[in-house]
């Protein structure tokens, strides 16, 4: 009899030890996926869901050929040889077109934030202001950067930045850019758009003319949007600390309010991204998921009139102005008191009571 109860235990444990295996590698699997939908491709209306496909009917469409064409040269020249190279700025990397009544039809601000990415700025700048001036643009390039060299805090950046242009130029709409992605068509307008727009629809990431498309509703890489929307969404959120999930919650303030995010064709939406790896202090965001399930509540309550920031330095660097940021720091280090993993929850504490009453059970009896 003792060994036939023996025998029950230890199935009961190894049945119960199997369950546990399978909730926690299914509970790590949703944490590590996109928070979003699945990504679809996407080429014009037709959705395809192997890469290989998109990659080869987008290459078919660059080989055939398209004015404006811009060809990505990554040599990296210092500040100074950039500054000699472009010679015709104004104070803090500001452009207008000679006859500015006759030609520049939008005053735009170019936002770009940035950490430990100096040489990768560099390159950017030097095809941005070409760039922007062929389209005779008014604009002035804002380089956003955190005072805290911990997580980032990237919304509450973006809004400080924005807050700022608005204050010292009358802007007519903001662009948001990634530093690491450069426009590779002149067709690509950087104008300001009657409704917020996604700027990219093919990433080149290797520089081998593959390009990868979006999933749909993504709002991150480059975006136009006027000074009124942006206003009217309460810009980014401020809750997200680290990587992932507020450029998906800023697509849902979009659409949330009523507008839509639009895109261009993809003949001239094409951009070459700077490989680069991952920045190494900004974890991933354990709270992303919880934060994008409320973001509708959030909507009026987190974001520009919430904002609770210093910039604690604004400097003239002739190719831009340089903004350097204090966050709300106590939250920030609030959020580096969690661990590398996502924050317990009530499923891994359920399993791990479990197993702690099976080891009871198998110990005592």
């Amino acid at each position: 009899m003792e060994q036939i109860r023996a025998l029950y235990l230890l199935t009961g444990f190894l049945m119960i030890w199997g369950v546990a295996i399978v909730v926690l590698l299914t509970g790590w699997q949703k944490s590590t996926q996109m928070v979003s939908t699945v990504p679809k491709f996407r080429i014009g209306s037709k959705r395809y869901k192997d890469i290989r496909i998109v990659q080869h009917v987008l290459q078919e469409q660059i080989n055939n050929g398209t004015d404006g064409t811009i060809k990505a040269d990554l040599e990296l020249l210092t500040h100074s040889e950039l500054l000699r190279k472009i010679t015709n700025l104004g104070p803090g990397g500001t452009w207008r077109p000679p006859n500015c009544t006759a030609h520049a039809q939008h005053r735009v601000a170019i936002v770009i934030p940035c950490r430990g990415r100096e040489e990768h700025l560099r390159i950017l700048l030097q095809h941005l202001h070409p760039f922007l001036q062929r389209q005779q643009l008014d604009y002035r390039i804002y380089v956003v950067e955190q005072a805290y060299q911990g997580i980032f805090s990237k919304g509450q950046l973006l809004n400080t930045a924005f807050l700022t242009a608005v204050s010292q130029g009358n802007y007519s709409c903001v662009i948001f850019h990634d530093v690491d992605m450069i426009p590779l068509n002149d067709n690509n307008r950087y104008d300001c758009p009657e409704q917020p727009r996604r700027q990219w629809e093919g990433i080149d990431y290797k520089g081998n003319g593959k390009y990868r498309t979006p999933y749909d509703g993504h709002a991150g890489g480059v975006l136009a949007i006027s000074i009124e929307h942006f206003k009217r969404i309460n810009g980014y959120p401020n809750a997200y600390f680290g990587w992932g999930s507020e450029d998906n919650d800023f697509s849902r303030r979009i659409t949330g309010h009523g507008l839509n995010l639009t895109t261009q064709s993809l003949d001239v939406a094409k951009y070459r991204m700077i490989e680069h790896k991952r920045d190494a202090l900004n974890r991933i965001n354990p709270r992303r998921v919880r934060l994008l399930d409320t973001a509708k509540q959030r909507f009026e309550t987190d974001g520009l009139n919430s904002l609770h920031t210093k910039v604690l330095t604004q400097e003239d660097r002739g190719l831009y102005t340089w903004l350097l940021v204090e966050v709300e720091k106590e939250k920030i280090e609030e959020k580096k008191m969690i661990r590398s993993g996502a924050k317990r929850t009530r499923s891994q504490n359920t399993i791990e009571l479990f197993l702690f009453i099976t080891y009871c059970v198998v110990v005592f009896q």
